[in-house]
C-alpha cells in the first residue's frame, strides 16, 4: 500500500466521503434483494417458457462492448463474466457498481403489431482486493424475468345448435416472476500471469403463468389453466486468465470459464378449474428444472492503456434442461417435466474500447472510454416445431469519469457509463413475434481509495 502527504482539511474531508459512502453501501445493500425482486424488466412473450427470459449478466461498461468480458482483467472496474479477474482488482481500491436500464421496443408478426417500454433494476455489485494477487466480489443480480401479457382468438370453433351462430374462443396469456442471483467470488492470481477464479450463486424465485380460456356464448363454461413453481438453487462456475507480453506495449490476455449444470428441486403446480369455479384437479411436479452446463472462451487484446479489443464466444446446453410442461392429448392433460423447450445455443460477441488519453490533465474528453461492440446468439427455445428467436446486438456507449479536488488528491475515479443499444429478436417462422428494442443502459461505478495510508502535514 502506499503513503502519501495529504493536509488536514483534506484527509478530514476524505474521511467524511468514506464513512458517507459506507452508509450508502449498506443501505443500497440492504435493499438491493427486494428492488430486484421488484424490477421489472420484460414485457416478451417469449419469457413464458419455463422460468423466463434470461437477462444480460453483464455490466454497464461491458453491454457498450457487446457483452464482452471473459478475457478482461478487472483492474480499476469489476468484470463478473469471469471470476478470475478478480486477482486484477487495484490494490487500493473499493469498487461498487450499480446498473439500470431502460427500452423501448416494438412486437410483430404478420397479423398485428404492440409498442412496449420496460424499466430494470440490474445489478449491484461490490469488490475489492482482500490480499496480494487475491481479490474477491459479490452482489446481487436478476437472472431471469417473466413477464408478458396477450390474447389469441380461434374463429369458428363450432356452432350453436339453437342459433346457428359461430362461436370464437379467446385465449389469455398472462405471467410475471423470475429467478434472482446472488452471488459471491473469489479470484486468485497465481504464477506467471495465470489467475483462477470462481463463484457460488444462490438463485431463488418463481412464476405463475395464466392461461384463461374464454367463448363468445356466455353461457359456455371454459377450462382455465393457472401453472405456478418456486425454486432455491446454487450454481458454481469456474473461471481462468492467462496474461501473455506480446511488446512493451501490448498485452494479449486468454480466458475461459465454465459453469456447472445439474438438477434442483422446484416444485411445479398445475391448476385446472372452469369458469364455475369448479375446481378440477391439481397436478404437482417434483424437482421439476434443469440449470445447463455452460463453457466459455475469450481474447482480450491491450495496446498501452487507451485501446482495448476483444472477443467471446459460449456454448449453453439447453437441450438437456427439463422444464413442467403442460400436455394435451385425446385422454386430457398431463403435466410433467420434459425436455424439448429448448435447444443447444451460442454466443458470439466482440467488443473494443478506446481511450484517447488517460493520463490527460487537459482537456476532459481525452479521459473518456468510448465503447462499441456486436453480439450473436442462436435460439435456444422451442415453439412446437419451429425454433424461438436468434438475437442480435449492436451497441455503443462511453465512460464518463468523474473528477474534481478531492477526487483527483485522493484518489477517488467514480464513472457514469452510458450505452446505447439495438437488440432484435427474430425467429425462423414469421408467424412468431419479432421483437426490437432500442435500450438504454446505464451503470455509476464508485472507486475509491479505502486502502491508501495517508501522511497528515
Amino acid at each position: 500500500m502506499r503513503n502519501i502527504t495529504i493536509s488536514e482539511k483534506l484527509a478530514h474531508k476524505v474521511h467524511i466521503q468514506k464513512t458517507a459512502s459506507v452508509l450508502a453501501i449498506v443501505i443500497m445493500l440492504m435493499n438491493a434483494g427486494q428492488a430486484l425482486a421488484q424490477s421489472g424488466g420484460s414485457n416478451s412473450s417469449y419469457s413464458q417458457v419455463g422460468m423466463g427470459l434470461l437477462n444480460d449478466d453483464t455490466q454497464g461498461w461491458s453491454r457498450a462492448m457487446g457483452g464482452v468480458g471473459v478475457a478482461l482483467p478487472s483492474g480499476n472496474r469489476l468484470n463478473t463474466i469471469n471470476p478470475a479477474s478478480y486477482a486484477y482488482i487495484d490494490s487500493l481500491s473499493f469498487i461498487l457498481d450499480v446498473g439500470m436500464s431502460g427500452s423501448f421496443g416494438r412486437m410483430s408478426n404478420v397479423t398485428t403489431s404492440k409498442n412496449i417500454r420496460n424499466a430494470s433494476f440490474d445489478y449491484i455489485i461490490a469488490g475489492f482486493r482482500l490480499r496480494r494477487n487475491l481479490g474477491i466480489s459479490f452482489g446481487f443480480k436478476p437472472y431471469t424475468t417473466v413477464g408478458y401479457s396477450f390474447a389469441t382468438t380461434d374463429g369458428n370453433v363450432y356452432r350453436d345448435l339453437i342459433t346457428g351462430e359461430a362461436v370464437t374462443s379467446t385465449s389469455s396469456h398472462s405471467g410475471s416472476g423470475g429467478l434472482r442471483k446472488a452471488f459471491a467470488g473469489i479470484g486468485w492470481k497465481t504464477f506467471a500471469g495465470l489467475s483462477l477464479g470462481m463463484h457460488v450463486n444462490i438463485l431463488w424465485g418463481g412464476y405463475t403463468h395464466y392461461l384463461i380460456h374464454g367463448f363468445s356464448m356466455t353461457d359456455s363454461n371454459g377450462f382455465n389453466y393457472v401453472s405456478t413453481a418456486s425454486a432455491t438453487t446454487y450454481q458454481l462456475d469456474f473461471g481462468a486468465q492467462y496474461a501473455l507480453r506480446l511488446s512493451r506495449k501490448d498485452w494479449l490476455t486468454i480466458g475461459a470459464t465454465v459453469a456447472l449444470g445439474h438438477s434442483y428441486g422446484g416444485e411445479g403446480f398445475l391448476l385446472r378449474y372452469m369458469d364455475s369455479g369448479d375446481t378440477l384437479t391439481v397436478d404437482i411436479d417434483k424437482n421439476a428444472f434443469d440449470l445447463p452446463m455452460k463453457y466459455s472462451g475469450g481474447l482480450g487484446w491491450q495496446h498501452k492503456n487507451n485501446l482495448l479489443v476483444s472477443a467471446d464466444y459460449s456454448f449453453t446446453g439447453w437441450g438437456s434442461c427439463r422444464v413442467p410442461t403442460m400436455i394435451a392429448t385425446t385422454e386430457g392433460v398431463t403435466y410433467h417435466s420434459l425436455k424439448g423447450s429448448y435447444r443447444n445455443s451460442s454466443q458470439i460477441k466482440a467488443g473494443v474500447e478506446w481511450t484517447p488519453n488517460p493520463m490527460a490533465m487537459r482537456g476532459y474528453f481525452n479521459r473518456v472510454k468510448y465503447r462499441m461492440g456486436v453480439s450473436y446468439t442462436t435460439p435456444y427455445m422451442v415453439f412446437g416445431k419451429y425454433d424461438g428467436p436468434s438475437e442480435t446486438s449492436v451497441s455503443v456507449g462511453a465512460g464518463f469519469p468523474i473528477n474534481n479536488l478531492i477526487n483527483r488528491k485522493a484518489g477517488i475515479h467514480p464513472t457514469i457509463n452510458i450505452g446505447l443499444q439495438w437488440l432484435r429478436r427474430a425467429p425462423a417462422d414469421m408467424s412468431l413475434i419479432t421483437e426490437n428494442y432500442f435500450v438504454i443502459n446505464l451503470g455509476v461505478s464508485f472507486n475509491e481509495r479505502w486502502f491508501m495510508k495517508y501522511k497528515i502535514q
